[in-house]
């Protein structure tokens, strides 16, 4: 073995990696900028669990509610009605119910889409009521009673049901964008693109031959992985599976479109890759996968309004966690289907300008 012509190889990768910018800066930048959004995620995100509270007003619930301030836990005096409202729209992680004949006694309504939350909130709860009860000094046979209620969910949720409707859209979306994108331009750099736009196609029926080409295989990949998450992995769904694929297919026709519009700004398979950490992480990052989007520091909250899956994770969640049905889920299925239109016209566009 020569040790010269192994350097000689060694410089001409080297080189040859230098003189390409992309590259480089998916080297040096890239982990960089994410090891940043990550820290700045992490260390900027509101941890603080809020409660609502529906409750009347004497000692022991103003003890109970300083307690639970003392916790950490932010605490909102409303309306019963208002207070179970909230945890059903996830603005609260648990409403505290009250009577005024029985003080001590209170319900505690949970979201049992999330069981980590709602255990933690349970825990805490009790802490606080029988400390205010030490505090307070009741009679015998008076103690703090904690009943729980599940407006979400139900108790037999674990962390698998909380998480697998992200996953779901997640590597849906990512998997579907990575052939996509590398499939297209394999077409482009066979010359199989070249030879259609000198034919008598019109380029948008170009795009949305391979568009919906791919798509099949999309809805294909999306029907097998809903159904093997609820019939094998047995996850517990408690809306329509239909409502599931629709969204995912959705989903993953917003993916086709992407892959199609960002494989026309690259040469290489190489530099396919190197859109991953700008397309997949961050969209991993702020959509809600990781850390709920409400509890992002407010600019990135900005941010992950405009990636489609965040509106995607928000609709699965709904649909698999909570149970809601088409009619309260329209925002989020006008915001999918606008983006893989807008990524199908961009793609269009792209190949016009590319091809000019």
């Amino acid at each position: 073995m020569s040790w010269r012509r192994v350097l000689a190889i060694t410089t001409r990768i080297v080189r040859q990696i230098r003189r390409d910018r992309r590259t480089l800066a998916l080297i040096f930048l890239a982990p960089i900028v994410i090891l940043s959004l990550l820290g700045y995620v992490y260390r900027g995100s509101s941890r603080t669990i809020t409660l609502a509270l529906s409750a009347p007003d004497n000692p022991f619930v103003t003890a109970f509610a300083q307690e639970l301030t003392a916790l950490s836990i932010r605490v909102e005096r409303v309306p019963p009605e208002q207070a179970i409202e909230r945890v059903r729209t996830g603005r609260a992680a648990g409403a505290i119910l009250i009577e005024p004949a029985a003080s001590s006694s209170m319900r505690v309504v949970l979201d049992g889409s999330q069981p980590g939350r709602a255990r933690q909130v349970s825990a805490i709860v009790s802490q606080a009521a029988m400390r205010t009860a030490l505090q307070q000094l009741l009679p015998q046979g008076t103690q703090p009673s904690v009943a729980l209620e599940y407006v979400t969910g139900s108790p037999q949720f674990d962390e698998l049901d909380t998480f697998a409707p992200v996953f779901v859209g997640f590597f849906a979306f990512f998997f579907v964008f990575l052939l996509t994108s590398v499939s297209f331009l394999r077409e482009r750099l066979q010359g199989s693109i070249e030879r259609l736009i000198v034919s008598p196609l019109d380029r948008a029926e170009i795009v949305l031959g391979y568009m919906l080409g791919f798509a099949f295989y999309a809805l294909i990949q999306s029907i097998l992985m809903v159904l093997f998450t609820a019939y094998v992995l047995r996850i517990h769904t408690v809306g329509s599976l239909w409502l599931v694929i629709l969204f995912t297919v959705i989903l993953t026709v917003g993916a086709v479109n992407l892959g199609i519009f960002l494989s026309t700004f690259a040469r290489t398979e190489l530099q396919v890759v190197q859109f991953i950490p700008l397309v997949i992480s961050l969209q991993g990052l702020l959509s809600g996968i990781i850390w709920p989007v409400e509890s992002l520091p407010r600019p990135l909250r900005w941010v992950a309004q405009f990636l489609p899956l965040t509106w995607a994770n928000e609709a699965l969640r709904a649909i698999m966690l909570r149970g809601q049905g088409l009619e309260e889920l329209v925002p989020h299925l006008v915001v999918l289907v606008s983006f893989a239109a807008l990524m199908l016209v961009l793609a269009m566009t792209t190949l016009r300008r590319e091809v000019a």
